[in-house]
């Protein structure tokens, strides 16, 4: 029997898949203990440990970063990238989003203030221009980690008194505990937007970074706007997934 060349090739060639697939097994295996940001071992390490060349070790870390498992920075190394927060169409608070991925969630409090509704924010809770209007703004984080900056509205008539504890967590879950307000629907606009300077240093990502902007109009059960809400989440972080039926 002759063995071409093309024969020789195709014998590498899969040797090659297998060796690139195994590592990238294996790698996987090992991302699974370890913490986000932890880096893994260079493409020189990967192959002397794993007795394979540096370009299967290449091609595993490819796939790898397809997957959305590590995050490469060019000249510094490969790190393991934090999970994915899946936003359905279910009506869930962003604290429970936070929790089924794993992530232990919290908020940063940067401003709680009183301010005079726009003609935009006023259309949005249904009140006149002019009225007061709570303005809460957070950062939301998993794990001590930046995810999402939010801006909310709400009447100051219909909640005159919120304590600034209650805007550590889930502020839906802290309005039905102290207000008795249940949410009960919610409309979103979803848009791509490049975050500026001051978000982006407070998401701890470069200006111009992509990110969501969600905007979210509650409602409760008599139909009242409960909160009016903008959030800045990153691209990398955040991803929204919907069932579509005809």
């Amino acid at each position: 029997m002759n063995v071409t060349v093309e024969d020789r090739r195709s014998d590498a060639d899969r040797t090659d898949s297998y060796k690139h697939e195994a590592l990238r097994r294996r790698l996987q295996a090992d991302i699974a203990r370890m913490r986000p940001d932890e880096a893994l071992p260079t493409e020189r390490r990967l192959a002397e440990r794993y007795d394979v060349s540096r370009a299967t070790a290449r091609r595993a870390l490819q796939a790898l970063r397809e997957d959305g498992l590590v995050r490469s920075v060019r000249g510094v190394g490969t790190f393991v990238s934090h999970p994915h927060v899946t936003k359905t169409s279910t009506l869930t608070s962003f604290s429970e989003d936070l929790r089924s991925r794993g992530y232990r969630p919290s908020a940063e409090l940067l401003a709680a203030e009183l301010v005079e509704a726009d003609l935009h924010h006023a259309t949005a809770l249904g009140v006149d221009p002019g009225t007061t209007l709570h303005r809460i703004e957070r950062l939301r984080l998993g794990d001590g980690f930046p995810i999402c900056l939010e801006i909310v509205h709400l009447s100051v008539e219909r909640f005159p008194d919120l304590d600034e504890s209650l805007l550590k967590g889930s502020l839906s879950e802290a309005l039905q505990s102290t207000q008795g307000v249940r949410v009960v629907r919610a409309t979103q606009q979803i848009r791509a937007v490049n975050v500026t300077g001051r978000q982006a240093g407070l998401l701890r990502v470069k200006e111009g970074s992509a990110a969501l902007l969600v905007r979210r109009t509650a409602f409760d059960e008599t139909g009242h706007v409960v909160e009016y809400g903008e959030s800045l989440c990153r691209g990398d972080l955040y991803e929204f997934s919907l069932v579509v039926t005809k």
